[in-house]
């Protein structure tokens, strides 16, 4: 049965590694991304710390620092 290599045989053998590999690689996936969920990497978005706004009452904004009137009472 297996003595002689024909095509069917190198072609049975060529998809059975190629579905091992590919299987390989999204098992590859998907510890990278359960690795990258569990990390205490945080965006930069989430590494930034609010700021404490107030009501300028010049101008009516919100801002955390003082806006560009000259009126402004903020400091």
């Amino acid at each position: 049965m297996w003595g002689l290599l024909s095509i069917q045989k190198l072609l049975l053998l060529a998809v059975i590694i190629g579905g091992v590999w590919m299987a390989f690689r999204i098992m590859d996936r998907r510890q990278k991304s359960n690795d990258d969920d569990a990390s205490p990497k945080k965006s930069r978005k989430q590494q930034a710390k609010p700021l404490d706004m107030v009501s300028c009452s010049s101008c009516g904004a919100w801002v955390s620092m003082p806006c560009e009137r000259p009126d402004c009472p903020i400091e």
